[in-house]
């Protein structure tokens, strides 16, 4: 019990919960083990139950009229999803599939629900979490309207940076600690490989990028000096 409240006190929802404030989703958790490929759900299931990412990675996607696959995110530890469908009946927005051995704690949708109505100020918190998601989708559309396949390239990679990063030694360095491929991140922005290709390789030759075996090392400050001279 002990570790499961560890663990829920390093993430974004349950993090300034107090141990008594934790307990009553402890019941209610359940912890699955998923193979790489495995999918969790799809989009237009009904949304039946909510789920923490505990190990590896998730990636939540949906596929166009052409069968084109969009990604939305990658969900690791600590992230809880879907955020849509609370306090209603509604059906997950997108697949979830798992693309390595991971695993997640699962809550039923309706146990969910009880204990946030139980407690109020849980649901404030959530409600606050789902307005940063929506303030994020709304600077992602802004982006594709407004900003060049380079530009969002570099305000996707600063986002990663924010979201999946860690300073790795005290030379500006931020490490990534999810892998990605190149076509992950163009599906992210709606760009083609090739430029998200063109990009880093001119961004490697800046040295404000290294890649290894799809491990990035990245120097923000010089992205973010990059992107101002876009304007």
């Amino acid at each position: 019990m002990d570790s499961v409240i560890g663990f829920l006190k390093n993430t974004m929802f349950f993090k300034d919960l107090s141990d008594r404030e934790l307990e009553p989703f402890l019941s209610i958790m359940n912890r699955r083990k998923l193979d790489d490929k495995t999918i969790l759900f799809l989009q237009g299931d009904p949304i039946t139950h909510v789920f923490i990412a505990t190990k590896g990675k998730i990636k939540i996607f949906r596929n166009d009229q052409a069968g084109k696959e969009q990604v939305l995110h990658f969900k690791q530890y600590g992230d809880l999803f879907p955020h849509v469908g609370f306090f209603r009946q509604g059906h997950y927005p997108a697949h979830a599939q798992a693309i390595e051995n991971s695993e997640v704690y699962s809550m039923s949708l309706k146990d969910f629900e009880q204990v946030l109505m139980a407690n109020p100020s849980l649901s404030i918190k959530l409600f606050r979490m789902l307005g940063d998601q929506i303030v994020g989708l709304q600077q992602r559309l802004e982006e594709l309207a407004l900003r060049s396949a380079n530009e969002r390239i570099l305000l996707l990679l600063l986002r990663l940076c924010e979201t999946h990063g860690a300073a790795d030694g005290n030379d500006g360095w931020v490490k990534l600690n999810t892998r990605f491929k190149n076509a992950d991140l163009a599906n992210m922005i709606g760009t083609s490989r090739e430029s998200v290709n063109r990009m880093i390789s001119q961004l490697r030759k800046d040295d404000a990028l290294q890649l290894k075996d799809g491990e990035y090392r990245i120097r923000p400050e010089i992205l973010k000096d990059q992107l101002l001279s876009f304007n």
